[in-house]
């Protein structure tokens, strides 16, 4: 595609992609849900902790006594999470009173109908509250949109009992001392007080918005005569991690985050399968970039061409602009993962493995995050899927009989074991290829699991369970495999859907789910291509890991993946300790949930 070759020669060198934030307003005016009631429009405020009154009242550039009207009480000090209308004079539209609207700005390529179903409204609607939309929408264009009840997290009105009388509130000058707490920025501080970060590097004489923990801030307040608003700590989010002070990310104005991927660009006989993964996965970073760029996250991010062997692998890393990373992604082969993640140990620098990796490079080594679940994880949480999913079922269990396979037996067996000695004893059959058919109930419903990676045994096995139950139709049978099945074209759709074949797999890659959807217009919209698993992975791994480890901010989801970070041992590495439990079902593939070991 044209594409690619013009995103490969823009890798001929280390690519470097650098984004920052200025100051801006603490509440962007386009972010405001307004609310209409009794002929007046409102905008729907939801208080954080440490927000005043004044800060309110500057913010919104609206008259105290107007927001105390509005809202009873909040002159007794405003409450976090208390949701306050802000008013804003006359409604310029008609419409029913409690109705929500946001205004939206027209992008390129967007219609009604796109626009319409992104805020669970109506075209209808669209063409009712702004005339002359029917000829056409314009780039830049604003739009009045009505969200339908359940389409925006916006809480109820929550107010004091009604004032006899507006109490009249006057301010007096105030300076707080607050010390910056863990994972604070001058921003984060900033938003809470409600008071511009220009501001508070004014008053405290700060030449940058670079603050660390312990750093004391002078912040200036307007206090309320009627009761001094609350100051109280605020607890940071918890982390994917509980560790010593020597593992905590220290937080910075700007970060230095490197991405470790083989484009083979200087080797023309290199492999072409792990080049077009490289770039896919990349497409994904850099859509996760643009992400963080919008949430004011700041960093220098550099894309290195990484040779394969360990040789050229350590001519790159021993830099003295690689020492001074934050955070390294890659590379995607085990093997140099292994070379990286042991220097990353010794340097003291995270590194997340965005493929599987070798357990071994997580003993003892506190800074590697292994993005992918091993497959004796999902062996173990398939495990557990069966006892609670199958309490009165007969599990047999098919020993693959090669050492290949081996561990994924064991790793079944042993968590079948265990949870089964805490759930009833459920009984477990053990069984080889050549005698399993013998342990299927003729009559009632049997799960047979099949650990095996080899296709030739895996073919033979459907063979030889059709055959069997063939011979008993009132068997129920549930077969459950590994993933590399879904690989295997020679089991026929009807085999898959009788059997109920299902496996437990680190990704899902569901284009019905409305997330995913989401990333593939925005990928369509950026690469003019479709999107695939390495894509919808890189942009996963590059957002959760940046957005969870460096912003610690929450990440509420993710479109391919289930993160679930656990220690792999003490004093070692972070696995991902979930998965999905994929079943056929109706000649399709689906997603039964994630389950955590």
């Amino acid at each position: 595609m044209k594409y690619f070759n013009f995103h490969k020669r823009c890798l001929l060198l280390i690519c470097v992609l650098t984004f920052s934030k200025g100051i801006f307003a603490q509440i962007d005016s386009k972010d405001w849900v307004y609310e209409y009631s009794n002929g007046k429009k409102y905008a729907v405020h939801i208080a954080q902790a440490g927000n005043t009154l004044w800060g309110i009242h500057t913010t919104y550039n609206v008259p105290v006594e107007d927001i105390v009207a509005a809202n009873p009480g909040i002159e007794k000090g405003v409450k976090e999470g208390f949701r306050y209308l802000i008013p804003l004079g006359g409604a310029d539209m008609k419409v029913q009173s409690g109705t929500i609207v946001r205004e939206h700005t027209v992008e390129k390529g967007e219609t009604a109908f796109s626009i319409a179903k992104k805020y669970n409204s109506s075209v209808d609607d669209l063409l009712k509250y702004n005339p002359g939309i029917d000829k056409g929408l314009k780039i830049g264009q604003v739009l009045k949109v009505i969200i339908a009840p359940n389409a925006e997290t916006v809480p109820p009105k929550q107010v004091e009992k009604p004032a006899v009388s507006v109490p009249s509130v006057t301010f007096t000058d105030t300076v707080l001392v607050y010390e910056v707490k863990a994972g604070e920025t001058l921003y984060t501080i900033s938003k809470r007080f409600m008071v511009p970060v220009n501001e508070l590097q004014k008053f405290n004489n700060l030449k940058s918005t670079n603050i660390k923990t312990g750093d004391i801030l002078r912040i200036p307040l307007k206090k309320e005569n009627v009761k001094q608003v609350p100051i109280r700590e605020v607890k940071p989010q918890e982390e994917v991690r509980k560790v010593d002070e020597e593992l905590i990310f220290k937080s910075k104005a700007k970060y230095n985050i490197a991405v470790l991927l083989s484009f083979g660009l200087n080797d023309k006989s290199g492999n072409s399968a792990l080049k077009n993964l490289a770039t896919e996965f990349y497409m994904g970073v850099e859509l996760a970039a643009d992400s963080l760029e919008k949430l004011g996250f700041d960093a220098t991010i550099k894309v290195i061409d990484i040779p394969l062997d360990s040789i050229g692998i350590m001519k790159v890393l021993n830099t003295a602009e690689m020492k001074g990373m934050d955070l390294i992604f890659g590379p995607l082969v085990p093997q140099s993962a292994d070379v990286v993640g042991r220097w990353c140990g010794q340097q003291k620098i995270r590194m997340i493995c965005p493929s599987a990796c070798n357990s071994s490079l997580l003993k003892s080594n506190p800074y590697i995050y292994a993005s992918v679940t091993t497959d004796m994880t999902q062996q173990e949480i398939l495990a557990k899927y069966t006892i609670d999913q199958f309490k009165t079922a007969q599990v047999v269990l098919i020993n693959p009989g090669n050492s290949k396979d081996q561990e994924l037996f064991d790793a079944y067996r042993k968590r079948f074991i265990e949870l089964s000695k805490k759930n009833g004893n459920i009984k477990l059959i053990e069984a080889k290829l050549s005698d399993f058919t013998t342990f299927i109930r003729k009559s009632g419903e049997s799960v047979v699991v099949f650990p095996s990676r080899d296709k030739g045994n895996v073919i033979s096995f459907i063979n030889n369970l059709h055959k069997a139950v063939g011979k008993s139709p009132n068997a129920d049978v549930t077969v459950l495999g590994v993933k590399e099945w879904g690989g295997f074209d020679d089991i026929s759709g009807y085999y898959k859907t009788k059997y109920k074949i299902t496996w437990a797999s680190s990704s899902d890659l569901n284009y019905s789910l409305p997330d995913t959807q989401t990333l593939l217009r925005l990928y369509r919209k950026k690469y003019r291509a479709d999107m695939n698993k390495a894509g919808a992975h890189g942009f996963d791994v590059f957002y959760y890991f940046t957005r969870t480890l460096l912003m610690k901010e929450e990440v509420p989801g993710e479109v391919i993946n289930a993160f679930n970070l656990k220690t792999a041992a003490p004093g070692g590495g972070y696995e991902n300790q979930s998965c999905f439990i994929l079943r056929h079902e109706d000649y399709e593939l689906i997603r039964v949930g994630v389950f955590y070991e």
